[in-house]
């Protein structure tokens, strides 16, 4: 997986294609420039123009609401960065870093009791501080274990604490798990997925999430990995009975899916 790659409403400018015309730009200026063509440090002035692509590309080309809350942040911090360029002031934006946290509580309050599939039947968890040490990227701490449940849709939140949850329901549909300084540890093992498609969606920062799925599911792995990673190391093919998608945003953590 590279770190740009997302899952889209359709083909064309997507935000890895994005990303790698402006990799691309930035080599032809660097080349000019060497060329006595042109001067590459005007151009550069304009950066953060490649950061508002980029962003307005996730929030234009994905379903995925992490995605798009990324895409989002990219967009005005972007804009913010080129307005000092185009208007030579100076705002100090890091004095502002607060907010992100007040806006990041509100997504996770309205996230958790109002899910996105809310016609079904919906198992809600939300747990803070149940551990004080937070996992490693990739791992899980089981300080909250929860048995199999017949719930087809869940929506598990876990910051500075951990979440093990047991799935055993033969129509298991849809999952949002997000992962903050925390972990969650989510087995689908003794479950099945509805009508052969179920999708995880995924949020962590500074956070692990494990999810452990059957030897004969296939997992389509579409996780936007920021300095972090998203391993698949299930061993399920194409030919698998049901698949899973697991999409979403992970920042300085990790996820990993097993069988």
């Amino acid at each position: 997986m590279t770190p740009l790659d997302t899952e889209s409403r359709g083909s064309g400018m997507t935000p890895r294609v994005v990303f790698g015309l402006l990799v691309v730009a930035f080599g032809i200026a660097m080349m000019l420039d060497n060329l006595d063509i042109i001067q590459a440090g005007e151009i550069m002035r304009y950066w953060p123009v490649g950061m508002i692509v980029v962003g307005v590309s996730y929030l234009l080309r994905t379903d995925s609401r992490s995605e798009r809350m990324f895409g989002g942040i990219l967009t005005v911090i972007g804009a913010v960065l080129l307005s000092e360029s185009l208007f030579h002031y100076e705002l100090d934006i890091w004095r502002f870093w607060p907010l992100a946290i007040v806006l990041f509580g509100v997504l996770m309050v309205i996230k958790a009791f109002h899910p996105q599939d809310s016609p079904d039947k919906v198992q809600v968890g939300v747990v803070f501080g149940a551990s004080s040490q937070a996992p490693a990227a990739g791992a899980a701490i089981a300080s909250s274990a929860r048995p199999g449940s017949q719930d087809s849709t869940y929506n598990e939140v876990a910051i500075w604490s951990g979440i093990q949850r047991r799935v055993a329901s033969p129509a298991f549909k849809r999952a949002d798990l997000t992962a903050v300084m925390g972990g969650i540890e989510f087995d689908l093992r003794q479950a099945g997925a509805d009508q052969g498609e179920a999708v995880i969606e995924v949020f962590a920062v500074w956070g692990g999430i494990e999810i452990i799925v059957p030897p004969d599911w296939a997992v389509s792995n579409k996780v936007t990995a920021i300095m972090g990673g998203a391993e698949d190391q299930s061993s399920g093919t194409q030919m698998s009975r049901s698949r899973l998608t697991v999409k979403g945003v992970v920042v300085m953590g990790g996820v990993t899916i097993k069988t």
